[in-house]
């Protein structure tokens, strides 16, 4: 049940349309996932729906943006979970919700790191890890979940890092080992889902199911997320977009 009023709202769901941070890649398409992701989202919860409206030719005003969007949310001191568009936009509001949040942690739920080096000082959807270790988040208080794509660069980078990284394949070792007493965010790129279950994304590389998704998010039980590189022209009968929204919901019930 969507509000307009934030003193009856139970969370806020901050809306991030964009696909300018995607610049090595032409499959495109996560401009308009937030409207198509909450087109027919039914929850019984009070929310606030906020949305921050990108310049199409401009990532750092965007950035700026939203950034600044994200600053005014919190505080509402309410449960936030932004819906990208591509994982640039994790940036500004991480970065954001850090900076109020000093011992703030993070978990990153996708199949790649994100660790590459910017490309012309764009803060692209792939290098974002690598700039939040430069605002604010030291080594330890980000983990990798899900991993199945390690380029050389990154690889170069997590022998100079001590980073922890959990692959596809030691999730069970991650929910043994995963325990925070601190605030966290947890960012979820479906393409950490399996082809199957997310043929709508830009780099369909994930192993993981939506069970075991929904697993990691109870685990974590964030206080702020995001779900971002929802693709829908590049979907397969809706499949992507239902899977979001299945996740979505488990998130908005953890948070």
């Amino acid at each position: 049940m969507r509000t307009e009023k934030p003193s009856e709202a139970e969370f806020i769901i901050q809306k991030l349309p964009c696909d300018m941070g995607i610049h090595r890649n032409p499959r495109k398409g996560t401009l308009n996932a937030p409207e198509k992701i909450l087109e027919e989202f039914e929850i019984s919860k009070n929310i606030l729906v906020d949305e921050v409206f990108p310049d199409e030719f401009d990532l750092e005003e965007t950035h700026r943006r939203t950034e600044e969007n994200t600053e005014d949310l919190a505080d509402y001191d309410l449960p936030l979970i932004s819906l990208g568009g591509d994982h640039s936009v994790s940036f500004p509001v991480v970065k954001a919700l850090k900076q109020r949040y000093p011992d703030m942690n993070l978990v990153w739920l996708d199949a790649h790191l994100d660790l590459k080096e910017k490309v012309d000082g764009h803060v692209s959807h792939d290098v974002v890890v690598r700039e939040l270790l430069n605002h604010g988040f030291s080594e330890d208080e980000i983990v990798f979940v899900g991993i199945t794509e390690i380029d050389h660069d990154e690889e170069k980078f997590l022998e100079e890092h001590d980073l922890q990284v959990y692959m596809a394949d030691e999730l069970g070792k991650f929910v043994q080992d995963y325990g925070s007493k601190e605030k966290t965010y947890l960012s979820v790129d479906i393409d950490v889902l399996n082809q199957k279950e997310a043929p709508g994304t830009g780099y369909p590389d994930g192993q993981l199911s939506v069970e075991k998704v929904e697993k990691v998010v109870e685990k974590v039980n964030p206080d702020y997320a995001d779900l971002v590189e929802v693709a829908p022209p590049l979907d397969k009968k809706n499949v992507t977009v239902e899977n979001s929204r299945k996740i979505l919901d488990k998130i908005i019930n953890s948070v």
